[in-house]
């Protein structure tokens, strides 16, 4: 089965202009191709409708459409339009409660409809000469006085509205402006000022009038900080206007309404197709009437596509329509769920050179470029390339979503595996938990892209899991550190070994003896309640220094990678303690190489690598602090004359705080006070 014999489709590939609707046949044809969503029709029949009728006694008021570029704001003003000018127009509306509604201003308007351009005249300039032309072409002779020699404009739009009804006594005027707030947003202070004024004078005659007026903004200016320099005049204004939002949700109903839509059947069908792959999906089946709604476009596709700062939103409807457009042949994949997600506009993104003129467009598809060659080129799992390449597309996109380029924010591994849809069909072969399965292949897909380009110009957060473009990531210090972990041995171990026992050993002070790791150590006699006086040595007996006078003690650390060759005498006054790494768990393995390479390296480097280096370092160092407090009583092995035991087995019913993190100075201490209790005596 194709995709083609799954929609209804209708492509949406040209912009509407507010002027088109000035010719009968293009109003009609907007207002039979306008879908109208229920939250919509709502919109419609309780407030634009009601404004705008002059029949029964109202507090009638200006209307503002606020929608953003692509969001059909201009359709709608010219829909509206459309059916205030022409009752011919009202069978071709869509909603029925809609085309109900409207019956109270079908026809009763002439309508006068505009675009604001790139110019300098003020608000009051540009609304006043397009009403004296279309007045004229109407057989209607009026000029608005000039605004130096009237104290307000409301005596104006009396005048002219007397004149108007002597030439249509039963109908209204109806003036539809577009472009706005791009107006707005050029105008100087004071300018500004007088144009909110005049705004607002507009909206107040609306009242008294048979006059209305509609506006196309893209954001609402009520609530915008670009306008809290002129609070007071926009509070005016607001006063006397309505807002009609459009809402994201408004563009996703034409999508499925419009663009791709469906007959019941042809929903069933969908339905069935998706159901098995549903399980491997956070909320697939809790969504997945929107699914069968949008099919084949994915539900986030709309959401990411909106969010992304380089274009303009209109281009949302276009770039479905291309997209779907050429997958109307293709046959619907049986092995995935076929879905159009937001990877996909990461090619319509790099192939349109005007951006390549942005810096920081040209810096994403730069470095967006080097990860896909070097995937191309290098990665090692070649059935998991093309799930590959789809995440970088799509942490590509999701780049341009944030505004700063360089902000450490991107989607989580469970996020890119929801909002693309990623598939792999031999995850449901393991017949498992199927979302936790396709995730641990994401993140293995992860891990596996930034070790293919040695971790550059790819992070991953580790607070929250989210992955994202780094373009300052030329360096990859971890792939660096991971490199030079590999090539150290065991003497280099042994000695950041000894670093990390250091700290947990509270060894602050000087060495007793110059150049060896000796410390003047304090043991307490626990039957007499006494402090006894010896040594910590890190290293065998045969390396102590002998120029250390004799105490009462020894205990010695042995070296775990590199042990010396020595010979145990088994003396009463020599404890050894020596971690075993003998199970299975690597960890602290790893976390010990890194240490020894990021201080290794951070001693060779300078600058900013010296300091990301010994960052590094430090955070290891914690790492293998945390390890050593959390497994001092299972991982080393004590012993005492000849006899080794674990570390617990010589402190059976003393309280060390098995299970949880531990003072590791406290727990030596007693381990040696019982060991050498008798040797005290």
């Amino acid at each position: 089965m194709k995709y083609g014999d799954l929609i209804q489709f209708e492509p949406i590939e040209s912009v509407v202009q507010l002027r088109n609707a000035d010719q009968l046949d293009s109003a009609k044809q907007l207002v039979q191709t306008y879908v109208i969503s229920d939250d919509m029709a709502e919109k419609l029949t309780s407030l634009v409708i009601p404004d705008l009728q002059f029949d029964a006694p109202s507090d009638n008021k200006g209307l503002m459409v606020v929608g953003n570029y692509g969001t059909g704001k201009s359709h709608l003003m010219s829909v509206v339009s459309a059916l205030a000018e022409d009752p011919s127009c009202l069978p071709l509306v869509r909603h029925p409660s809609v085309r109900e509604a409207a019956q109270r201003i079908a026809g009763k308007f002439k309508v006068i409809r505009t675009e604001i351009g790139a110019v300098t005249m003020s608000l009051r300039d540009i609304l006043t000469a397009e009403l004296e032309e279309h007045l004229s072409k109407l057989g209607i002779s009026y000029d608005f006085p000039p605004a130096s020699t009237i104290p307000n404009n409301k005596r104006a739009f009396e005048q002219m509205m007397a004149l108007f009804h002597q030439r249509f006594p039963d109908q209204g005027l109806l003036v539809v402006v577009d472009e706005l707030l791009d107006y707005l947003r050029s105008r100087k202070d004071q300018e500004l000022v007088l144009d909110l004024a005049f705004l607002r004078e507009i909206g107040e005659v609306c009242k008294d009038l048979r006059f209305r007026f509609i506006a196309g903004i893209q954001e609402a200016i009520f609530d915008s900080p670009r306008f809290s320099f002129v609070a007071e005049s926009v509070r005016r204004v607001k006063d006397r206007f309505e807002q009609i939002l459009i809402e994201r949700a408004d563009v996703k109903f034409v999508v499925a309404e419009r663009l791709l839509r469906k007959s019941p059947s042809q929903q069933a069908h969908i339905r069935d197709y998706l159901l098995p792959f549903a399980r491997f999906y956070g909320n697939m089946n809790e969504r997945m009437d929107e699914f069968v709604r949008l099919f084949p476009v994915h539900p986030d596709y709309i959401d990411t596509f909106q969010r992304v700062t380089v274009v303009e939103k209109r281009e949302v409807l276009k770039s479905l329509s291309i997209a779907m457009r050429k997958k109307l042949n293709d046959e619907l994949p049986a092995n995935e769920p076929g879905l159009i997600a937001y990877d996909t506009y990461w090619n319509t993104l790099r192939e349109n050179p005007s951006f390549r003129a942005v810096p920081d467009i040209r810096a994403v598809i730069e470095c967006s470029q080097v990860l896909e060659s070097r995937v191309d080129a290098a990665f090692p799992n070649k059935l998991f390339k093309p799930m590959a390449r789809r995440i970088i597309q799509a942490l590509s996109v999701h780049r341009l979503t944030t505004g700063d380029i360089h902000i450490p924010v991107g989607p989580t591994a469970a996020e890119l595996r929801d909002t693309l849809c990623l598939y792999q069909p031999e995850v449901a072969e393991l017949g498992g938990d199927g979302a936790a399965d396709l995730l641990t292949t994401v993140e293995n897909v992860l891990s596996q892209i930034k070790s293919t380009v040695s971790g550059q110009f790819i992070s991953q957060n580790a607070d929250n899991g989210q992955v994202y473009l780094d373009l300052k990531k030329t360096e990859d210090y971890d792939a660096l550190i991971e490199k030079r972990a590999e090539s150290l041995d065991s003497t280099q171990l042994d000695r950041y070994y000894y670093e990390a026992l250091k700290r947990v050993m509270e060894c602050t002070d000087q060495t007793y003896v110059s150049g060896y790791k000796i410390w003047e150590h304090e043991l307490e006699w626990i039957e007499r309640k006494v402090g006894r006086r010896g040594y910590l040595f890190f290293g065998a007996p045969n390396e102590r220094s002998t120029a250390a006078p004799p105490r009462d003690f020894y205990l010695y650390f042995l070296q775990p990678f590199d042990p010396p060759r020595y010979q145990d005498e088994k003396k009463k006054d020599e404890v050894f303690f020596r971690l075993s790494l003998s199970g299975g768990d690597d960890t602290f393995r790893t976390i010990l190489r890194n240490y020894a390479a990021a201080v290794n390296l951070g001693s060779t480097s300078s600058g900013n690598a010296k300091e990301t280096y010994e960052r590094k370092g430090a955070a290891f160092l914690r790492d293998l602090v945390k390890w050593l407090q959390e497994h001092m009583t299972s991982a080393f092995e004590v012993t005492y004359q000849g006899k080794s035991k674990p570390l617990l087995a010589w402190v059976k019913g003393k309280p060390v705080g098995a299970g949880g993190r531990i003072n590791v100075r406290d727990v030596v201490n007693m381990v040696g006070s019982v060991c050498l209790a008798p040797h005290f005596e």
